[in-house]
């Protein structure tokens, strides 16, 4: 009896969530790109390997400094306690590799993540996510000619899980019964395929919607027309390593913007709590910290995919030929 009652809540709770973002994302689907040229953070510096294979992001309506890629900055407010907050004046991109080998051979996933001031708090369209200091995955893992064989987008809290081939994906690797058709994703549209081929130096391109800054288009685009100005109005951003996130500067010391310490925060954005998520879907997913962004590679603190508990393991991100068998990959 009490196992159907848990069923039977998860189900009403499932249902109550998807009619609110059937909401929000039905009002979202009006947004207009605006005119050009289109506000483009375009990464610089780091590796060349990791700068090439780095995405550009166009921003819509970039006039919200919440809209804005930031980096994060630690300060103490006037009672002492640390406090860490996104600036929009200096974007930046963090970036790491993780190799790993499958019985199909040797791959390598660049690891890169972006961060936002807040998802502000919204009724229509309703913003699930609304919070402070939010952030987007983009993930390229290439084979062993360092070409791009799969593209992952997903927010740092493991939020709307996309995978998309590329031009340079082997057939043997793809899920049973694939379709080569767009992706419908949560009231998102996105490609079945990019296309990295006869590209003259190809970058690729990911769109993000104001607001929820969820993914709302990926394409390949050469690098020159990136480039023209009346396109484009290009924000230089650093590529910067994934360890500088914990050791930013704080009053002649350093501090991390993960809680480093032992207990259910560890591993979290600091400041990133989100509490419609953690009322509307940590009581029936099992878990009060839902939604909160995410160090990467931070063991006992799984980077999920899937709100069901009982895939919280085996959709785990950091876990990569997990997360890919999990979604059907077959690399």
């Amino acid at each position: 009896m009490a196992a159907s009652k848990i069923l039977r809540l998860t189900g009403a709770g499932m249902i109550l969530l998807t009619l609110l973002m059937g909401l929000g994302c039905a009002h979202l689907k009006q947004v207009t790109p605006g005119p050009e040229p289109r506000n483009l953070y375009q990464p610089q510096g780091g590796p060349e390997v990791a700068r090439n294979l780095a995405p550009a992001f166009v921003i819509h309506g970039w006039d919200r400094p919440y809209n804005r890629i930031g980096s994060p900055v630690a300060s103490r407010d006037a009672q002492g306690f640390e406090q860490i907050v996104m600036d929009p004046a200096r974007p930046a991109m963090y970036w790491r590799t993780v190799g790993f080998t499958t019985a199909r051979g040797s791959y390598i996933a660049y690891i890169y993540r972006v961060h936002f001031p807040e998802i502000p708090v919204s009724l229509i369209p309703f913003f699930i996510g609304a919070g402070n200091n939010m952030g987007l995955f983009v993930v390229v893992i290439t084979d062993q000619a360092q070409r791009p064989v799969l593209v992952a987008t997903l927010g740092t809290c493991g939020c709307y899980t996309s995978l998309t081939p590329t031009s340079h994906t082997p057939a043997w690797a793809y899920p049973a019964g694939w379709q080569d058709e767009l992706v419908e994703l949560y009231g998102e549209t996105l490609p079945a395929r990019l296309d990295y081929g006869g590209q003259q130096k190809p970058r690729l391109v990911v769109e993000v919607r104001p607001g929820e800054h969820r993914v709302m288009g990926l394409r390949v685009q050469p690098a020159a027309r990136l480039a023209e100005p009346r396109l484009y109005r290009e924000h230089p951003t650093p590529l910067l390593p994934a360890d500088d996130l914990r050791r930013l500067p704080l009053e002649g010391g350093t501090t991390s913007l993960f809680y480093e310490d032992g207990g259910i925060l560890k591993g979290h954005v600091k400041g990133a709590w989100k509490p419609w998520e953690t009322l509307l879907i940590g009581w029936w997913c099992l878990d009060g910290t839902v939604g909160m962004d995410k160090a990467y590679g931070v063991k006992g603190n799984p980077l999920y995919t899937s709100l069901q508990p009982w895939y919280r393991e085996s959709s785990d991100m950091n876990d990569l030929p997990g997360f890919l068998r999990f979604w059907g990959w077959n690399f």
